[in-house]
This record gives C-alpha cells, sequence and structure tokens, in this order.
C-alpha cells in the first residue's frame, strides 16, 4: 500500500519560507515581511486588525481564479462581498458620511496611482525555489494585474522597486535574474499561472488550488456526499467532448444532407432530362425534315438536270439513229426510183444489154457494201462474243444488246471503282501493319533498355527528367513498373489493366527531386505529355478498412513490387481509388452501388456510370503496362510482329486477286465501251440485208440473161419496183419522220425544263444527293418518268411527318416545363430541410425559356458524375471516421472517467488508512461509493453503448454502416441536443452516491457508516470534516506520489481554526497536519494560543493604528513562552 509517510524528513515537499506584501489594504506604503522558514506560524491579533487581510494575500496568491476563491471568510457570508482586489490595492478601510451628503462614502489610504505587489517563497529539501508574484496598478481607472514566478528568491524592494506603469520593471526584473534557463516567468493571466504552479509544486490539478481555499475558511461539512463528489473527484469538459462529438455528427450529418440533395435534384431533373432528350430528338427530327424540305427541291431540280441530260442524250442518240433509218430508206427510195425510171426508159428503148450492164455495176456495189458489213459483223461479233452477247444478231437484239451494254457501262464503271477503293483500302492497312511493325520493333528496343513494360513518349519524357536530376529509374518510377497481376489471377488481367491503365503511367517524384522535375518541366515543350504525383513520407492507414470476407478485390489480384519504397502509397492509393469488387457473374455486379469490374472488363465506377471498353488498342496485349518484367511483353511483341507478317502477306496475296478483277472489269468496260461507241447502227453490220439484195440483183441478171422476153421482164420488174416504192414512201418513211418528230418534241420539252431548273438551282443551297438518296431510297432508282410524282409524294410526306413532330415537341415541353417549375420552386418541405436548394437553383433559366433546357442536363451531369460520388464518398469517410473513432473516443472518455474515479477513491481510501481517526480503538476511515440509481444516466449509457458499433455486424452487409448510423447514432445524437438533459446524465461523479465508513484498525472490522452529518454531534462532525479533508490535501497537494514527496505542496493555513471547537477537535486537527507534514499557518484570537503554542516556532502579531493603518510584528515562539504577554510585546 502506497503510504502518506514515505519520507524520512518531516520538512519534505515545498514549503512557505517568507512572504511579502506592499500596499494591500490596510497595509499601507511599506513592505511587510512573514518569514516563518518552512516552519508552522501562528498569526494572531485583535478583530478587525489586519489578520484575514494577509490571508487574502495569500489566497490571492495561491488561488488565482477569481471564482475559486473567498475573500475575508472567517466574518461570515454577509461580508465576503465588500473585499475586492480593487478595494485592497486602494486600501479602503472604512466609511464616513460627512454633512450635507445622504449617504456615507468610502475612505482609502491609497488612490489611482498606487500599485501593489504580492510574492511569496516556497523551497523544498532539494532547494528549489519557487517564487510566486503578483503585481497590480490602474491604467485609464482600470485595474492591470501581472502575474508571475521565479526560479530563485525575489524580494520587493530590490526587484520591484522602483516600479512604472509601462513595464520595464518587468525587463529589469527579467535582465537581473539570468541563467541557463529561464528564471522568471510572466503569464498572460491567472489560467496559465494557475497551471504552471499546479505543475511546479506537484499537485494533481488546479482543484488543489481551490481546496487551498477551502482549507483556509474551513468549516463543518453538511453534505458529505456532495463535497466528496465537488472537491475530491476530478471534474472533466464532458461538454467539450460533446461539442467534438455533435462537430463531427454536424460534419456527418451536412454530408448526408448533401447526398438526399443531390438525390432529390437527381430524382427531379431526371424526367427533366428526358423530356430534353425528346425535345432535341424532336427538333433534330424536325430540323431535319425542314432541311429536306428545302433540300427536295434542290434534289427535283438536279434530278431533273442529271436525268434529263440522259433522256436528252438517249432521246439524241435514238434521233440519230432514226434519221439514219431515214436517209437509208430515202436512199433506197432514190435508187427505186432510179431503177424505176431505168426499167421505164428501158421498156421504152428496149435496152436489155445496157439493162443488163448497170445490173452488173450494182452488184458489184452490193457485193462491196456485203463485204464490208461482213467484215464489221466479224468485228462485232468478236466483242459480242467477250462480252457473252449474240454474235450475228438480228435487228431486234442488235438494238437490244447494245441498249443492254450502254446500261451496264455505269455500273461497270463503279465496279472498277470499288476495285479501286479495295485496292486503296488494303493498300492503308499494309502501310498501317508496316508502321505498328516499325512501331513494336521501336517498343522492343525501348523496353531492352528500360526494363519494364512502359514504352513511348512518357518514356523518353522520363528519361529526359533522370538526365536532369540525376535521379535513377527506382527513385522515379512508373506506378505501373511497380504493380502486376498476380500470375494465379492472369485471367483478370484485361479488367485490371483497363482500371489502373492511367494510373500506372503515373511518375512517383519523391520530395528531394520535386522541385527539379517542377523547374524542368515547366521550362520545356515536352512534346508529349507526363503525369507525375508528389511523393512525401508515407504511413500506411489502409488496415482501417474492412470488407466482408467474400470480397474478392483488385487488390487481392496483384502483387506491389516489395522491394519499393513506394509500396505502401501504391497499396493505399489503390485501396481508396481503385479498389474495384472483381465479380464473377452480373448478378454480384449489380449488388454493388459503385466500383465494380467483371472478368470480361464491364466496369461499374458509380451507381449510374459504367463502360465497357473494347476497341482494339485497349484489349491488345501488346498495349498492356503493369510489371517489372518485360520478357514476357517482348515475346509478345515479337509474336505480333510475326502475325503482323503473315497479315501482310495475306493482305498482299489479296491485292493481287483484287488487281486481277480490276483489270478483267476494265477489259469488260472497255469492250462495252467499244461496241457501244462504234456500232451505235444496225446497217453497219446488217450484211445479211445486202447478200439478199445481191441474190436478187444476180436472180434479175440471170432472168434477164435466160429470158429474152425483155419488155414481158422489164414490167414484171417495174411493178414489183414500184410497190416497193410504195411501201417505203407511204409507210417506213413516214413512220420514221413520225418517230424523229416526236423525239425532238420530247428533246425540246426536256431542255425547257432543265432550263427551268438550272435556273432555280442557282439561288438553292447545294446537298449532296448520294447523302439524301441514301436517307431516301425510294428516290435513289427514281426514273426521269416518275420524278414529278416522287417530288409531290415526298412533300406530303414530309408535311406530315413535321406537323406530328411539332406536335409531339410541344407536348413534350409543357411536360418539361412543369417539371422545371417543380424543380426551381419546389414543396415548402424541400426547401425547410434544403435550406441552399434556392441558392443551388436559382442561376437556371425558368421554364418559359425551354431552350437553355441543356442548363437542367449539365447539372444533372454534375450531380451524377461529380457531386453525388464526392458527397458519397465524403460521408462514408465520415461515417467511418464518426464510428470508429469519434463515438469510440466518447465513450472512452466517460470509461477513463468512470475509472479515474475508481483511481482517485482508491488513492483516496490509501490516504485515509494512513489517517488515525480514533485512538481507542485504533480506526481510520475509508470512502465508498455505489451506483445510483437514476432511469436518466441509465438511457443514457444504454444510448451511448448502443451507439459503439460491432464491427463485424455492420460490415457484413453493403449498407450496414448507414443503417447502424440511422437505428443508433443518429437517435443517440438527437437525445444529447437536450442541454438539460445533458447536464444531467454526462457528469460521471453524479452517477455514483458516496459515504465514509469506519474501521477497526486491529479487527478490520466496520464499526460505522457515514453517509450524512445530520445525527452526528459539532465535535464528530468536525472531526469527520477534518479527516475527509487531510485525505482530500494528501491526493491533490501530491503527498500521495509514490517517491515524488519532494515534489509536493506542504502548506495549508487555517483562518479562525479553533473557533468554536473544543480543544480536543482542535488537536485532533493539528496531530492530523503533523501526520501528513504538513506546514501550518494558523489564524486565530489571542485567547485560543495555548492549543498550538507547542506546534509552532513563529508568532505574527498584527495591530490596526489609528483606525487606519495595519502593522505586522514577529517574534519566535520562544521569546512569547517567556513573556506570555503578547499585548505589550510589539
Amino acid at each position: 500500500m502506497l503510504s502518506l509517510f514515505s519520507t524520512g524528513s518531516d520538512t519534505s515537499g515545498f514549503r512557505l519560507k517568507y512572504m511579502e506584501i506592499y500596499n494591500w489594504g490596510t497595509f499601507h506604503e511599506r513592505i511587510f515581511r512573514m518569514e516563518p522558514q518552512g516552519n508552522n506560524a501562528l498569526l494572531t491579533g485583535a478583530n478587525a486588525s489586519g489578520k484575514s487581510t494577509i490571508i487574502d494575500a495569500l489566497l490571492t496568491l495561491m488561488v488565482p481564479a477569481k471564482k475559486d476563491r473567498f475573500y475575508n471568510q472567517s466574518s461570515g457570508v454577509e461580508k465576503k462581498g465588500n473585499r475586492t482586489e480593487e478595494t485592497y490595492v486602494l486600501g479602503n478601510y472604512g466609511n464616513i458620511q460627512r454633512e450635507g451628503e445622504s449617504g456615507a462614502s468610502t475612505q482609502s489610504l491609497r488612490d489611482h496611482s498606487a500599485y501593489s505587489v504580492l510574492l511569496a517563497t516556497f523551497t523544498n529539501t532539494d532547494t528549489r525555489v519557487v517564487t510566486v508574484f503578483q503585481v497590480r496598478w490602474f491604467s485609464g481607472g482600470e485595474l492591470r494585474r501581472t502575474f508571475g514566478l521565479a526560479h530563485c528568491e525575489l524580494d520587493i524592494k530590490t526587484d520591484f522597486q522602483p516600479f512604472d506603469g509601462k513595464g520595464m520593471w518587468r525587463r529589469r526584473l527579467e535582465s537581473s535574474h539570468k541563467g541557463n534557463r529561464t528564471m522568471v516567468e510572466f503569464f498572460e493571466g491567472p489560467v496559465g499561472y494557475a497551471d504552471r504552479i499546479t505543475q511546479l509544486f506537484g499537485m494533481r490539478s488546479v482543484k488543489a488550488l481551490s481546496l487551498f481555499n477551502q482549507i483556509v475558511g474551513v468549516k463543518v461539512l453538511d453534505d458529505l456526499d456532495d463535497f466528496i463528489r465537488t472537491n475530491m473527484l476530478e471534474e472533466q469538459h464532458a461538454e467539450s467532448q460533446y461539442i467534438m462529438l455533435k462537430d463531427s455528427f454536424k460534419t456527418l450529418m451536412e454530408a448526408k444532407t448533401n447526398i438526399e440533395k443531390a438525390g432529390k435534384q437527381i430524382e427531379l431533373l431526371t424526367p427533366i432530362s428526358e423530356y430534353a432528350d425528346e425535345i432535341k430528338e424532336y427538333a433534330q427530327k424536325i430540323k431535319q425534315l425542314s432541311m429536306d424540305r428545302e433540300s427536295i427541291d434542290y434534289w427535283f431540280a438536279r434530278k431533273t438536270i442529271e436525268l434529263g441530260k440522259e433522256r436528252v442524250d438517249s432521246l439524241e442518240q435514238e434521233q440519230e439513229r432514226l434519221e439514219k433509218e431515214e436517209k437509208k430508206l430515202r436512199d433506197d427510195e432514190d435508187r427505186m426510183r432510179q431503177d424505176e425510171r431505168s426499167i421505164a426508159l428501158a421498156i421504152e428503148n428496149d435496152e436489155v444489154g445496157m439493162k443488163i450492164k448497170e445490173m452488173e455495176q450494182e452488184i458489184k456495189r452490193l457485193e462491196e457494201l456485203r463485204d464490208e458489213r461482213v467484215s464489221r459483223m466479224d468485228e462485232y461479233n468478236s466483242v459480242a462474243s467477250v462480252l457473252s452477247l449474240t454474235t450475228d444478231p438480228d435487228k431486234d437484239t442488235f438494238i437490244s444488246q447494245r441498249d443492254s451494254v450502254s446500261g451496264r457501262l455505269e455500273s461497270m464503271n463503279a465496279g472498277i471503282e470499288q476495285k479501286i477503293r479495295e485496292t486503296i483500302t488494303f493498300e492503308n492497312e499494309r502501310k498501317e501493319i508496316g508502321q505498328r511493325i516499325d512501331e513494336y520493333i521501336k517498343t522492343i528496343e525501348s523496353l531492352k533498355k528500360n526494363k519494364n513494360n512502359i514504352s513511348g513518349r512518357e518514356s523518353e519524357i522520363r528519361e529526359m527528367i533522370l538526365e536532369h536530376t540525376g535521379a535513377t529509374k527506382d527513385e522515379i518510377p512508373f506506378i505501373g513498373e511497380l504493380i502486376r497481376v498476380n500470375p494465379a489471377e492472369m485471367e483478370w488481367e484485361g479488367a485490371i489493366e483497363k482500371i489502373l491503365h492511367n494510373f500506372a503511367l503515373h511518375l512517383l517524384v519523391p520530395d528531394q527531386y520535386y522541385h527539379e522535375v517542377n523547374k524542368f518541366l515547366n521550362s520545356n515543350d515536352l512534346k508529349g505529355r507526363i503525369t507525375y504525383y508528389r511523393y512525401r513520407t508515407y504511413n500506411s492507414l489502409a488496415g482501417m478498412e474492412t470488407f466482408t470476407a467474400d470480397d474478392a478485390r483488385l487488390l487481392d489480384k496483384i502483387e506491389i513490387r516489395p522491394d519499393s519504397e513506394y509500396e505502401e502509397w501504391i497499396r493505399d492509393t489503390i485501396f481508396n481509388k481503385y479498389n474495384y469488387a472483381c465479380v464473377e457473374n452480373l448478378e454480384e455486379f449489380e449488388r454493388y452501388q459503385e466500383k465494380a469490374v467483371t472478368r470480361e472488363g464491364l466496369i461499374k465506377f458509380s451507381h449510374d456510370r459504367h463502360e465497357k471498353d473494347d476497341r482494339p488498342q485497349v484489349v491488345s496485349k501488346a498495349n498492356y503496362i503493369l510489371g517489372w518484367d518485360n520478357q514476357d511483353k517482348i515475346s509478345l511483341l515479337q509474336h505480333e510482329i510475326k502475325e503482323l507478317q503473315e497479315k501482310d502477306i495475306e493482305l498482299m496475296a489479296k491485292l493481287n486477286d483484287i488487281n486481277s478483277e480490276k483489270q478483267k472489269f476494265q477489259y469488260d468496260y472497255d469492250m462495252s465501251k467499244k461496241l457501244v461507241d462504234m456500232f451505235k447502227d444496225f446497217d453497219a453490220v446488217n450484211w445479211k440485208e445486202y447478200a439478199t439484195r445481191l441474190q436478187e440483183k444476180l436472180s434479175d441478171k440471170a432472168e434477164l440473161e435466160k429470158n429474152n422476153n425483155t419488155i414481158q421482164a422489164l414490167q414484171k420488174q417495174l411493178e414489183q419496183v414500184r410497190q416497193a416504192i410504195r411501201k417505203i414512201s407511204l409507210e417506213e418513211i413516214r413512220d420514221k419522220v413520225s418517230q424523229i418528230s416526236d423525239i425532238k418534241s420530247n428533246i425540246k420539252e426536256t431542255k425547257n425544263e432543265m432550263e427551268e431548273c438550272q435556273k432555280a438551282i442557282s439561288s438553292m443551297r447545294s446537298i449532296l444527293l448520294s447523302d439524301f438518296e441514301q436517307a431516301y431510297e425510294e428516290l435513289k432508282n427514281c426514273t426521269y418518268e416518275d420524278l414529278d410524282k416522287e417530288y409531290k409524294s415526298f412533300i406530303s410526306r414530309n408535311d406530315r411527318e413535321r406537323n406530328k413532330l411539332f406536335n409531339k415537341k410541344r407536348e413534350a415541353e409543357d411536360k418539361a416545363k412543369n417539371h422545371i417549375r417543380d424543380f426551381k420552386y419546389p414543396s415548402e418541405y424541400i426547401t425547410e430541410k434544403f435550406k441552399d436548394w434556392r441558392s443551388d437553383v436559382n442561376a437556371l433559366p425558368d421554364a418559359d425559356n425551354i431552350d437553355l433546357i441543356d442548363e437542367y442536363q449539365e447539372m444533372l451531369y454534375r450531380l451524377q458524375r461529380e457531386n453525388l460520388p464526392k458527397y458519397e464518398k465524403q460521408f462514408d469517410n465520415y461515417l467511418q471516421k464518426t464510428l470508429t473513432d469519434k463515438v469510440g473516443d466518447f465513450r472512452m472518455f466517460f470509461i477513463n472517467w468512470k475509472s479515474a474515479i475508481d483511481d482517485n477513491i482508491r488513492m483516496l481510501n490509501e490516504s485515509l488508512h494512513g489517517i488515525d481517526y480514533r485512538k481507542q480503538p485504533a480506526t481510520y476511515i475509508q470512502l465508498v461509493m455505489q451506483t445510483r440509481i437514476n432511469e436518466e444516466v441509465r438511457e443514457f449509457r444504454r444510448l451511448m453503448d448502443e451507439a459503439m458499433p460491432n464491427v463485424q455486424k455492420i460490415n457484413s452487409t453493403i449498407d450496414g454502416r448507414k443503417i447502424h448510423f440511422r437505428d443508433h447514432i443518429q437517435p443517440f445524437m438527437e437525445r444529447l441536443e437536450n442541454e438539460d438533459w445533458r447536464n444531467r446524465v454526462m457528469d460521471v461523479r453524479s452517477w455514483f452516491t458516496y459515504k465514509a465508513e469506519e474501521f477497526n484498525r486491529n479487527t478490520g472490522n466496520k464499526e460505522t457508516t457515514y453517509e450524512n452529518m445530520g445525527h452526528l454531534s459539532g465535535g464528530e462532525k468536525a472531526q469527520l470534516t477534518y479527516t475527509i479533508l487531510g485525505s482530500a490535501i494528501a491526493y491533490q497537494f501530491g503527498l500521495t506520489k509514490s517517491g515524488m514527496q519532494d515534489n509536493s505542496f506542504r502548506f495549508i493555513a487555517i483562518d479562525e481554526a479553533f473557533k468554536a471547537q473544543d480543544e480536543d477537535k482542535a488537536r485532533y486537527l493539528i496531530d492530523l497536519c503533523k501526520q501528513l507534514h504538513l506546514q501550518l499557518l494558523v489564524v486565530t484570537p489571542n485567547d485560543n494560543i495555548h492549543i498550538v503554542e507547542n506546534d509552532i516556532s513563529y508568532v505574527y502579531f498584527v495591530e490596526r493604528k489609528e483606525e487606519k493603518t495595519s502593522w505586522l510584528y514577529s517574534m519566535p515562539i520562544e521569546q512569547w513562552r517567556a513573556e506570555k504577554n503578547p499585548g505589550t510585546l510589539f
């Protein structure tokens, strides 16, 4: 057991060596010194002589806080308020009523030019010295104070005089006591001064100073329970703990409110955004239809010109053909009429021989014409065979085949162009393959130099940085070269690369190179991009976060280079930003609110934002960058190069095939063009007709030669010729003329229409007909004859569609306006719950400005992509901090306070065990604390315990923390808002009742229990009071600190100690002080001196002169005993 009496000397601890006062109360204009030298002393004198003034000076020095100090305690409660620091400095000593005045005025020894100094010097057995001092003066009518202490002895005359209000005395005091350490300390006010002297004197807390004040005016305790609770147990700042918890809760609630507000805003903005999309879609369609409505006129005019030109060309070709046929018919007619005249003339002249000769000339001519056409037919057949056409065609077949070939020329040309495009595509692909091969070769060369998987411009910029700073690659690494996918988790490699790709391309720059890197990058054109983090010495906090046991996280599937100094930083950064849940199926994927990824690479960033990126450059392993060993990537790139080279060979073969096809297409096109251009009419190849006519001439000639009946034969021939003339003239020529006339009319009409359309086009906006026709497939194959019908039909459809869309757009706008009004001017419930709602939406356009609806969509985008995720992260962070730290700290504060009370009672009981309460039989006092039955406290403790989370339970579900917050923390904080209830339940001292029990020292049996003072006699009350106070002194003054008794405070003063007390109880008090080795200053009237004369070393006598000033006299106790008449000694 810790003993009060472990010290070997009765003089251990800090004791009062001397005390000086100047200009304090009625002690006027001289320095008064009381010097007990660490011994017990007596202060005595007549009533109102100034004894309490000296004690109040001592209280002023030792109890600087006015609230803890009471002046003139021995005079009674009714007079305590008459004395203040100001009245003491002024030296008020009485009241006087002057003639002519209605009231009395205060009489003072000094005015506002006066100053006052108090000091007391304490020493202990190891020669340490502490002098406490206070100086007071007036400035501008206001009392000023200076608090200080020195680690040496001071006196007022040497160290504080002369005094000035400007502070020169302070500088003089400091300069005159310089040493290896600060010898003189000044304080801004009483709080710092009290804390410092409490520390130096080895006191347990500033409550010891309040106890010193109570001891001076010790009175019998009325309420033992209240005294123990209030004066012997430390009060702790529960309210400040609540304020810290409340501030944290307020921050958390603000984050929660932000989430709820963002959620509500998203809820109200979503239909606005949906209608905005509809409005935009309708507007875009209306715009497109309006553009199409304008375009159809251009299309119609351009198509009329385009198809009209084709029609005119076709008609003109047909006209040319018909005109040639007409000419041939007229030539035939002329020839027949010549034959007619010739035969008629022959009949008239009977010149048969002449006729045969003419026939022979005609036969020769026909043979030449036949042979010429046979040759042309052979040439035609050669081309027709190539084109798989019918050889030796008749007239209809010839015309049909020529028209067919002519019609195919455009598509054949398109086929040739398609092959050219394919050639260009494959050649570009070959070029791209060549570039990729070159790039891979360059990458392999870079990888072999760097030993990591990161190449390209980023790697080159890093090399520039290293060259400039002199750093190594290990000192300024890429994050990606410190991370790799666990070999057992390679099936997740693609998904992990997608998530960490950008993060992996960041450099880590330690503080030692940070300035140089900034300087270099800022002053150089990098011709590229580099991102980097500044790295400071780092301590990991990742262990604070927990996940359910079945969580498969990204961190579980990667390895971080263990020999890198950046390992913890990288692990924590991935933990906080990229630790996605790696889920096996979509059911799990949809269960997570954010940060989830499937093996196939579907990523959920937040509640709404998702992504799957399967672009070749993203999924290609050649572009993977994680890992600190690049042999696999080099092998992969070499394999990629081989595959690309093989693909290049395949493309070359395809190009050869395409070139062959293109050449065939070109040959067919050339043959077709040749057929169309060279064989424009059938007569050029119609050798059969001329062969027939030749045969007829040969037959006619043979007939003339055979029959000599010339006239008969000629007449028959003449009739035949005339029939042929009639047929060709009246039928065939007239038909050709009619056809030519119709064609000319059509050509003229078409040209007129084309001319009108050309005039219209000059004032129209040009469009790309292919795009327009792609949108309207039905127009693509439109003929000239169908143009007008298609034009009218298009306009009709366009007008109907636009009107329909206008109505839908107007309907969507009306609905959007209603939602905008609901959003900008919400219900009172919303504006009351979210105070800043109106400021958030104030800048948004009103519903009437529906054309500015994009601003609502932009706000929705910010809320979904930025604000809500940020608020949710803040809430999660604050929630975790509140759950794990703040609530736990708050609860632990009360647990520690309860433990401190247990320790206090235990230590007080150890003190009490060393004090003899009674001598016969020998007994001692022990304090007992019992739990007070209080439903409010029980409710408080229950709510507080429930607010403390079960980590395993709250982490077992995704929303476990939020549920715990809602069900337990929020109700607890709402209950704590009641200040009266809070004050009743948060003082742990009030959770218990306190009483004293008396035990027999020999047997250990309980003798008596003291719960209140009501049934005790006056002497018993005093004895129990002294005993309890003794234990409080031992505890608060540091007398129970093992091995530190030299650093304890051993001085007390008691004013009117023996007033109305019998001598036995007075002796008990003296003996108690001896047991505690306390230096005692007793203040008592002259008639009680005999009680303490055997226990004191000095007697101080106070005398009042002329009812104004007081004087202090001193003498050793031996001198007092010799004289036995103190009134005659001074």
